[in-house]
């Protein structure tokens, strides 16, 4: 696991460079082994081999061609040694299940990183579609 993590902001763009790469072991090596990942369609990993199983099957199906591009959006600090960094992404290259193009995608991604001896690993994902159209209502909150 030769990947080391220096700052929190630099995990994501280390996600999406293994990704482009379709390097699994380069991606798996940037999370905690006992990390979770939700993925945008709901599917819940509980640890770092699961992670890596389910990333390297698609990677060699629908995301073998897939080109993952974005901006870090929001880094926070929740406590030493702890941060969350939002990742806002556009995917492009993928194919559907039964090998059409998926067209584009965008979505952010969610990470909680956390400051281990070989650097910042990724503790909590979440990734999330941004649905085009979609609206919500107005919070009433605080009213």
């Amino acid at each position: 696991m030769g990947l080391v993590v220096a700052k929190p902001e630099d995990a994501a763009p280390a996600f999406a460079d293994a990704w482009n790469r379709h390097d699994m072991d380069d991606f798996a090596a940037l999370f905690a082994d006992d990390a979770n990942f939700v993925n945008v369609v709901g599917m819940w990993w509980k640890n770092r081999t699961e992670i890596e199983q389910a990333h390297r099957a698609t990677h060699e199906t629908m995301f073998r061609n897939s080109r993952l591009e974005g901006v870090v959006s929001s880094v926070v600090e929740l406590s030493s040694g702890l941060a969350s960094v939002h990742y806002t992404w556009i995917l492009t290259g993928a194919s559907t299940p039964d090998g059409l193009s998926a067209g584009t995608r965008e979505g952010i991604l969610l990470l909680v990183v956390k400051e281990e001896q070989v650097g910042w690993r990724i503790k909590v994902a979440q990734n999330t579609d941004i649905v085009p159209g979609a609206i919500a209502p107005r919070s009433t909150a605080g009213r």
